[in-house]
């Protein structure tokens, strides 16, 4: 065979080697939209904004609905703290937590604060975020 032949052959065989495009892959429905994310609600900014506030606050206030809101920030606090394995900082997170009455006794106070006050928009707003919380 000549040397023209052979790289004759050696072309063909290259171009037939040669990647062709593969068609597109069958394409996929797409994946439903997530609904948009809705603004967060007014309830969980009063919360939030309660707690920036009396975390900061080391005694209980005087004022009703002051005091059964600082009670709310700590018992949520406290229960964030919580491991729930029987440990000696459980034993104390528990007992703070019953001093502070966490739990039906502050919902109770609050529903029954919020009851005297229902004239004040302001007052029962607040409760309300608690209650909500919890």
């Amino acid at each position: 065979m000549s040397r023209i032949t052979a790289i004759g052959l050696v072309g063909l065989v290259l171009a037939a080697c040669q990647p062709v495009a593969e068609p597109a892959p069958p394409a996929e429905p797409a994946p439903a939209a997530a609904p948009a994310p809705a603004a967060q609600p007014a309830v969980d900014t009063a919360w939030a904004a309660e707690q920036d506030r009396y975390l900061a606050v080391n005694v209980q206030p005087s004022d009703p609905v002051e005091a059964v809101m600082w009670r709310g920030v700590r018992c949520d606090f406290l229960g964030s703290e919580f491991g729930g394995d029987n440990s000696e900082q459980d034993r104390a997170i528990n007992a703070r937590m019953d001093e502070l009455r966490c739990g039906d006794e502050l919902l109770a106070e609050a529903r029954a604060l919020r009851g005297t006050l229902a004239g004040a928009p302001a007052a029962v707003a607040r409760l309300d975020a608690l209650l909500a919380r919890w």
